[in-house]
């Protein structure tokens, strides 16, 4: 009872404290880089980000929103939207909006007028296979010819331990040890508490699903894309792949 409470709520009370992106683990922050990093950005580019949650793609593409990238996020919960919001007023001039919507629903975004989706840590709580297949097909009819699209989910090997171990070595290199041993006494035991392990068990009982990597690439070209990166992230616990739009 209190497992299915907390995975019905757990992103809509996270989101509401600014303790949800203190405690988030550096790997994941990690990972939205080499998420943002891995498609080119051109002026005037219209880039959707799908399943926003409280905005740490915002947070990782200040350089990209400041050379003139137009974001478009979107998420259910409302109280990821409000903290995204102000994350992106911190620079007024920068071309930004966010709209609340059920992915697993057909968005109201205007077919081939989106350049580049992300879909980071998102699209793996839809565990049924068909479901996805219809969320992806849908999100692909909004790219325009040549758009890409960049996934990250969590793969078969995720591990709570494994990420939190990476994430002290990423605090030491970006931080200090000072910091890293802060991040590794203090606030990386509730991150693995309140967060990671729970996902971890969501997983496992494929109430969330973890994927393989060809399993990832065959879903993504059903859908009409063609894989054209690849990589391993979040200390090989999930996999990035980019695929293009013919």
């Amino acid at each position: 009872m209190f497992d299915k409470f907390y995975q019905l709520n757990y992103w809509r009370f996270g989101f509401q404290s600014k303790l949800y992106d203190l405690l988030t683990p550096e790997a994941y922050w990690e990972s939205a880089r080499r998420c943002v990093q891995s498609v080119p950005v051109k002026k005037g580019q219209v880039l959707l980000d799908v399943g926003c949650g409280s905005g740490v793609l915002i947070d990782c593409m200040e350089d990209q929103l400041a050379f003139g990238l137009k974001y478009l996020g979107t998420d259910i919960q409302l109280s990821g939207l409000v903290r995204a919001q102000k994350k992106a007023e911190k620079h007024r001039d920068w071309g930004t909006a966010l709209f609340q919507a059920d992915f697993t629903h057909p968005l109201s975004v205007k077919k081939g007028s989106v350049d580049i989706i992300t879909a980071h840590f998102s699209l793996y709580t839809i565990a049924d296979r068909e479901s996805r297949k219809k969320i992806l097909s849908g999100l692909v009819e909004t790219l325009k010819p040549r758009g890409l699209m960049v996934i990250v989910n969590p793969s078969r090997e995720y591990s709570a331990i494994k990420i939190i171990g990476e994430s002290v070595q990423w605090a030491r290199e970006r931080n200090g040890i000072l910091s890293a041993w802060a991040r590794a006494l203090v606030l990386y035991p509730f991150t693995y508490l309140l967060g990671l392990r729970f996902i971890e068990k969501q997983l496992k009982a494929d109430h969330w699903h973890a994927f393989g990597f060809a399993e990832m690439c065959e879903e993504m070209e059903e859908a009409g894309l063609s894989v054209v990166h690849s990589e391993s992230v979040y200390a090989g616990c999930a996999h990035l792949v980019t695929g293009r739009k013919a």
